[in-house]
């Protein structure tokens, strides 16, 4: 009698337990040219940080910051974790999970154009990018040899291209299912794939949860079949 009376105690102090840990601080790149009020940010990223919370047995906390004080935050340890990167993207002083997030980067080509056939054929020409971001998988085909477009965010590349101020555009293939989506993108335009790979999460070396633990929630969510459907949401 003793011993059920302990483990019902057991039991019933174990929600209080996961209760009383501190949320999980998911860290969403946001525009910092935005007013908090016009942010969005996507559901695939609600999805996956209230999942891997979840399955943490914590609260999720979301922390929306530009993306150039991103990884300063995870190396400071004002936030644990962050999702859809590689460190070649975002270098820094973090721990990185295994690979699990399908990404791609695509170049967009207007209607009124020839639409390049390789990625050698984007030689030379102007290309709508962004300030700061690096393109190593095209710089490996092409080198240097195009003509950056900067915009200061990727929101407002995609406006100059839809404004018919750049005829092509390098972006993420999740940026162009969103715009399709929204109904944003013209008839005609044309996709060209750079380059696909698996994209992963950084975990901040000062977090209370460790990169094994993310590492085998990933597995018990793709396990259960809960990560496909979030990554459906990309």
């Amino acid at each position: 009698m003793l011993k059920r009376l302990m483990l019902i105690t057991l039991l019933a102090a174990a929600p209080l337990h996961a209760a009383e840990k501190p949320p999980l601080r998911y860290l969403q790149k946001v525009d910092g040219m935005m007013t908090p009020e016009q942010q969005q940010t996507t559901l695939f990223q609600d999805k996956l940080g209230a999942a891997l919370a979840h399955q943490l047995g914590r609260q999720v906390k979301y922390i929306a910051l530009p993306r150039r004080r991103l990884m300063v935050a995870l190396e400071n340890g004002e936030g644990d974790i962050l999702c859809s990167y590689l460190p070649e993207w975002l270098p820094g002083a973090v721990d990185w999970t295994r690979a699990f997030i399908p990404t791609s980067e695509v170049v967009v080509s207007s209607p009124h154009v020839k639409p390049p056939a390789t990625v050698s054929d984007l030689r030379g020409l102007r290309l709508g990018t962004v300030l700061g971001y690096q393109y190593p998988e095209l710089e490996k085909i092409i080198g240097n040899d195009y003509i950056r477009d900067d915009a200061p965010t990727s929101v407002m590349s995609i406006r100059k291209w839809r404004a018919g101020r750049i005829d092509y555009l390098v972006t993420q293939r999740s940026a162009v299912n969103r715009q399709l989506a929204e109904g944003g993108l013209p008839p005609g335009y044309h996709v060209l794939v750079i380059y696909e790979v698996k994209a992963k999460c950084a975990v901040s070396r000062k977090s209370q949860i460790t990169v094994d633990e993310v590492n085998a929630v990933i597995n018990a969510m793709e396990k259960s079949g809960e990560m496909a459907g979030i990554l459906k949401l990309r």
